[in-house]
């Protein structure tokens, strides 16, 4: 079989509308997939590789259910993005319902120096949603909510739009 458990594909439902999800379980028995998507079994003809941006959705999306499956998604996707790339010991990111959390052991600024380093930290997180920003295609005309939560405050980022 020639796709792997967590290779991105484009499923064409029966009714075909373009779902973008990823293989859950490889069943090698019966050469089918289980995807992620309502844990729909396919066969190996029924899925093509996806060969889009690491944030692609397709465009062909009629119903909502597929819009929120793609929404969720994506938030997911984007996530998991900052996690690999930017995670870093003295900051955790992590998704809490339709927001992205940057959690850091940052205090409030008290000194002029701490208030410069906190503003130079800002910056380089606005640097990065900027980053994804370029990279995302806006399909939902939406915009993510970003937050740098440090105790005992937090402080809005810019917004990812998608």
């Amino acid at each position: 079989m020639e796709f792997e458990q967590s290779n991105n594909v484009i499923y064409i439902t029966p009714e075909g509308d373009q779902v973008f999800t990823f293989i859950k379980y490889v069943n090698d028995k019966n050469g089918s997939y289980i995807l992620d998507f309502d844990n729909i079994e396919v066969s190996e003809n029924k899925l093509k590789l996806n060969n889009y941006s690491e944030f692609s959705v397709p465009h062909a999306m009629s119903k909502d259910r597929i819009k929120g499956y793609h929404y969720d998604q994506l938030i997911n996707q984007i996530t998991k993005y900052l996690i690999n790339h930017h995670a870093k010991e003295h900051i955790q990111i992590y998704r809490d319902m339709d927001v992205i959390y940057f959690e850091s052991a940052f205090h409030t600024p008290k000194t002029l120096e701490e208030k410069k380093l906190f503003q130079e930290a800002i910056d380089k997180f606005n640097r990065i949603i900027g980053q994804i920003n370029s990279m995302i295609k806006s399909r939902f005309n939406r915009k993510i909510e970003v937050i740098l939560k440090f105790p005992p405050n937090i402080h809005h980022l810019h917004s990812v739009r998608i």
